[in-house]
């Protein structure tokens, strides 16, 4: 038997195997397109004809497809009790109750199940750079947990209920969400000007520890629910955004983003939270 199965060759997936190959980890690989396995069947990995095969060739399962119904679909077209004694990783975007559903889908058919989610580029991995946040039962990832670090060295357990994974995941996507759409507007108001976006990305860059101290205050101003005496407030902030909306007009670029960051703390001075911190935005958006 192989030691790992990787489902699914995508950049992603085969970075994952490639990875584990070149620590000298036995890899047994399945891509419902053959030839994306080529390349690495030449750097040692054994190619399965198909997914069951592979599983049956192997102890752990490293799942990463487009997502979870993928996963289900690949996984339902195999018997029953191939999983038995078996332990799934799965690495595919997804929410945190597709987790829970796998997870009972899994441990119905007499296997283990882990649920990560990768932070890094398909280049980064095996590299100092990635990370790897991993949920499930603690003795399954601590028989793993080698494995899995060849993937990424930053790697963290975060628990054993299997959601958490998906929640940090998806929690951390609705920053970076933000992060690319205003770090690219803002861009566009540069080059609307003739400025060089370039010196803005080093600009914003140089601002990295401000943030991250930022960053820190308001995780812990949100858990504690301490907004009051701020150094700037939702509505002295909230007049700057809406200018944002006035500033892109007279650009002509798109008003969307700064037009919905500007109702939602106006949104937030309206329910009375004013004179608050800027995070306090929070209460809004669970009350929504």
């Amino acid at each position: 038997m192989s030691e790992v199965a990787v489902i699914g060759l995508g950049r992603m997936g085969s970075a994952l195997a490639k990875a584990l190959i070149t620590s000298r980890r036995s890899v047994t690989v399945w891509n419902r397109t053959p030839g994306k396995a080529e390349a690495l069947e030449h750097l040692g990995a054994s190619r399965a004809e198909t997914p069951s095969a592979a599983i049956a060739a192997s102890s752990t399962l490293i799942v990463c497809l487009s997502d979870y119904a993928a996963t289900s679909m690949v996984l339902d077209a195999c018997a029953t009790d191939l999983l038995q004694g078996k332990t799934v990783v799965q690495l595919t975007s997804g929410t945190p109750k597709q987790a829970r559903q796998l997870e009972e889908w899994v441990a119905n058919r007499g296997g283990s199940y882990l649920d990560g989610a990768i932070s890094a580029w398909p280049s980064q991995i095996g590299g100092p750079e990635a990370s790897i946040v991993i949920a499930g039962r603690e003795s399954v990832f601590t028989s793993l947990e080698a494995s899995l670090r060849l993937l990424a060295p930053n790697l963290t357990h975060v628990g054993n209920d299997i959601s958490r994974a998906k929640v940090l995941f998806n929690a951390a996507l609705a920053y970076f969400a933000g992060h690319w759409i205003g770090f690219s507007h803002g861009a566009a108001m540069c080059a609307a000007e003739g400025m060089d976006v370039a010196e803005f990305g080093e600009t914003i860059a140089s601002l990295s520890p401000m943030f991250a101290d930022d960053l820190r205050h308001m995780g812990r101003a949100i858990e504690g629910n301490r907004f009051a005496d701020p150094q700037s407030t939702i509505r002295s902030v909230g007049v700057d955004i809406t200018r944002l909306v006035e500033i892109a007009d007279d650009l002509n670029i798109n008003t969307a983003f700064p037009a919905f960051a500007s109702d939602l703390f106006r949104n937030a001075t309206d329910a009375g939270y004013g004179a608050e911190e800027h995070c306090a935005i929070v209460k809004v958006i669970r009350a929504w």
